[in-house]
């Protein structure tokens, strides 16, 4: 779809900030981290707002950037061992085991079960903003939920 002149980076903050916040925080685990991430992931989608030419949709284009955006954050404290890349309300209150299991799953399992069943994407919507087959999302969505469950369940 192209894009019929040029997009209000006001309009695009007010209309997304509460999916990239869910986002941030469902790889970051808590609001304060959640909320430096969605600065940076705003502050990247400003700056290249102007560039983008429509070939995704927006929203696509917005969680890819916020996937690089809290992957980078979480290297630069140490969070991620791999070099790759709760339902409801964006303020609503997340158990606190449930953010501890989260926290000690694999980024890419995070982004799988946040894009997934946080965001509501479908498994072929996940896999065109992550460049994977959607074979694979399944496989990974599945592989995450359990051992999510293990983790909840010790």
């Amino acid at each position: 779809m192209a894009v019929s002149g040029p997009l209000d980076p006001d309009q695009v903050f007010r209309d997304h900030y509460t999916q990239v916040y869910r986002v941030a925080l469902s790889m970051a685990g808590n609001p304060a981290d959640a909320e430096d991430i969605c600065q940076e992931t705003f502050l990247a989608v400003f700056r290249g707002l102007k560039s983008f030419r429509g070939d995704a949709r927006l929203s696509t284009w917005l969680y890819r950037i916020t996937l690089r955006v809290a992957a980078r954050w979480l290297a630069r404290r140490g969070e991620v061992r791999e070099p790759t890349l709760d339902e409801g309300r964006a303020d609503a209150p997340i158990p606190i085991d449930l953010v501890n299991a989260l926290q000690r799953l694999p980024v890419t399992s995070r982004m799988i079960i946040g894009l997934v069943s946080v965001e509501g994407l479908s498994h072929g919507e996940a896999a065109e903003l992550l460049g994977i087959p959607e074979g694979t999302v399944a496989s990974r969505l599945f592989a995450a939920r359990k051992r999510l469950t293990e983790l909840l369940a010790r």
